[in-house]
């Protein structure tokens, strides 16, 4: 199967080069504290992906206190996005990433370990074990996380820097790879 590809693709490969390459160079917290900001609009948006990727898939096959749960989890997870993205009016002030994800995968064990008990007390077959493991692991890790958190967000911000510096260079080497090629076609 060969990918069609428009004219004006390397041309477009040059443009998310340069602006991955510039994001990247920015996010840098030495030279600017935008990069804190985007980190919060970042985890946002991570968080409303799994919200409504995940979370809201859960809701809808569950059912009496389960459902109940996950949508006291989904309402929670709903104010800390929110809270990220109002962290710059300093209305409600939500701490660092590495506690956010303590938070959600504490609250995602707190369900499904609930879910275990409601299903060990409605059904006759029994709750499988792995899964019972499992989900106290994440219960368990996300307490540890939240409790002491070993990322800072200054730590993300430069994982977000590199990333995007990452990106740009690729975009770069697929537009002189691109270029090259249609050269020596002509």
């Amino acid at each position: 199967m060969k990918i069609k590809r428009f004219k004006g693709d390397i041309i477009v490969y040059y443009i998310c080069a340069v602006v991955m390459l510039a994001l990247g160079v920015v996010l840098m917290p030495v030279i600017t504290d935008l990069g804190l900001d985007i980190l919060n609009y970042v985890m946002a948006a991570g968080i409303l992906i799994y919200l409504f990727g995940y979370l809201l898939g859960k809701i809808k096959r569950s059912r009496n206190t389960i459902m109940i749960l996950t949508v006291i989890e989904f309402v929670l997870m709903f104010v800390i996005a929110l809270g990220l993205v109002l962290a710059q009016f300093k209305i409600i002030n939500v701490s660092q990433a590495c506690q956010i994800l303590g938070l959600a995968l504490a609250l995602r064990g707190i369900v499904e370990m609930f879910r275990a008990y409601y299903h060990q007390n409605n059904n006759n077959a029994r709750y499988p074990l792995a899964q019972f493991i499992v989900n106290l692991i994440i219960l368990i890790l996300g307490v540890y996380i939240f409790a002491k958190p070993f990322i800072t967000n200054e730590t993300l911000v430069w994982i977000l820097s590199v990333v995007c510096l990452l990106i740009g260079l690729l975009f770069l080497a697929l537009a002189i790879s691109f270029q090259t090629k249609s050269k020596k076609k002509s």
